[in-house]
């Protein structure tokens, strides 16, 4: 097991190397270990703290998890947009025994005061939030092996990227995106607004070549006119299923770009990642030893996982069967030499009984001459339990009465009847939740 913390791994770069960029300016390593320094002499922990990091700026978060991890027995991650009743029941479930809401204030101590300690290193649990879009969120416990898994820790390849940073550092995808740049020596861009059009002129104006995002957020920024202005080397989609549209309008717009595809969620951690530019991924993976991971598909079509091991918390692995598999409870369909995803089992449409996947219904839409993006999701009806919905993104010098009836006559001829959109609306921008991802509630 890999104990070294954060702090120590940091001790590798040199001490002038530029490694966040922010809007207050360059921040070099050697502040950041300073300022880290100083944060853990100001709380003085003991090795037993089970703490809450609570809507910290990026940049405090990093300082405070290069402070405290190795030294505090667990970190319980936790984003600014949780309400506050959340927040404290997850706060009460992970065991925290003081909560930090500003890093250089007081902390709230929740449960019984600590006893002070010294600088003692050893393995710190690090315990992070489901995004919760199909419920309340779940509390997963994460060590350095699942959170660096699939890191590429390459000083002298890491040197040459500027990371950009758009995900929540609390959540998994966040965080992989922050150790990819830190432990390999790359500099991280953080742009202080959440506006796609100010964080893209924020990446060029530091010349940022490495960016990952969900492909709803990749959508969202190829809709903005300075987005080839961008030197990008490196494209990284995570988090949503990754169609062979989005794959290819990538590829358009960034031709020397390498465009890779990660399967990873906060439960399992990172799984495996594809570079050949197709959506899915090769059927022979499956049930094949020399695979990226040991994959198999359950008799009711959801993708099975095996890891050779996994130093999480053992409720990671919910769902486990017989032979130790995982049940990811994503939808998949083999297509002759490839595994294509379907959707989520919690997201499906039951329309009058019969499941609709939401995403299969957005690709087929998409191939309408005239279709931006679009969003499809459930309503409630009366008489079929639910109905499908879809919101569309026309381009521009379209009718959107034609179009509407491109789109159904399109859908009649390539889904079945309960799978075409009940209605369709026109908007002007898409629904997106705090973490990136399509929102599919009504």
């Amino acid at each position: 097991m890999n104990t070294e913390s954060l702090y120590d791994l940091l001790s590798v770069l040199q001490t002038d190397r530029v490694s966040i960029l922010s809007s207050s300016g360059p921040i070099v390593v050697g502040a950041l270990r300073s300022a880290a320094k100083k944060v853990f002499a100001y709380y003085n922990f003991s090795k037993s703290a089970r703490i809450a990091l609570c809507g910290l700026s990026p940049v405090d978060l990093i300082t405070a998890l290069i402070a405290f991890d190795g030294v505090v027995d667990a970190m319980l991650l936790l984003p600014a947009s949780l309400d506050e009743a959340l927040t404290k029941s997850l706060i009460e479930q992970a065991g925290c025994t003081c909560r930090i809401d500003n890093l250089y204030g007081e902390p709230f101590i929740v449960g019984v005061n600590e006893v002070q300690g010294n600088f003692k290193q050893h393995s710190t649990t690090w315990i992070l939030a489901t995004s919760g879009t199909t419920g309340i969120p779940k509390l997963i416990e994460h060590s350095h092996e699942t959170l660096y898994r699939m890191i590429k820790r390459n000083m002298e390849r890491g040197l040459n990227f500027v990371w950009g940073m758009v995900y929540d550092p609390c959540r998994f995808a966040g965080l992989q995106v922050l150790f990819q740049a830190l432990l390999s020596g790359s500099r991280l861009c953080i742009p202080s607004s959440g506006n796609v059009n100010e964080q893209i002129d924020f990446f060029i104006k530091n010349q940022v070549n490495a960016l990952s995002a969900t492909p709803s957020y990749w959508r969202k920024l190829l809709m903005c006119d300075r987005i080839c202005e961008l030197p990008l080397r490196q494209i990284t989609l995570g988090g949503e299923i990754a169609d062979q549209f989005i794959l290819n309008a990538l590829k358009y717009y960034f031709p020397s770009a390498r465009i890779i595809h990660i399967y990873a969620s906060t439960e399992a951690g990172s799984v495996f990642s594809v570079h050949d530019g197709y959506a899915g991924f090769p059927a022979n993976w499956l049930d094949n030893s020399l695979a990226p991971a040991m994959l198999r598909i359950s008799d009711y079509g959801h993708l099975l996982i095996k890891f050779e091991a996994h130093s999480g918390s053992k409720d990671n692995l919910y769902g486990l069967d017989t032979d130790g598999y995982l049940d990811t409870q994503d939808l998949v369909r083999v297509e002759g030499e490839r595994v294509y995803f379907l959707g989520r089992v919690s997201g499906a449409i039951n329309v009058g009984g019969n499941k609709v996947n939401p995403e299969e219904v957005e690709n087929h839409i998409r191939n309408v001459c005239g279709v931006l993006d679009v969003r499809v999701f459930g309503r409630n009806s009366s008489m079929l339990g639910q109905i499908v919905v879809a919101e569309v993104m026309a381009a521009s010098g379209f009718d959107v009465q034609e179009l509407r009836l491109a789109i159904k006559q399109y859908c009649r001829s390539r889904m079945e009847t309960w799978q075409n959109p009940a209605f369709i609306s026109f908007v002007e921008e898409m629904t997106e939740t705090v973490t990136g991802k399509r929102e599919r509630l009504s």
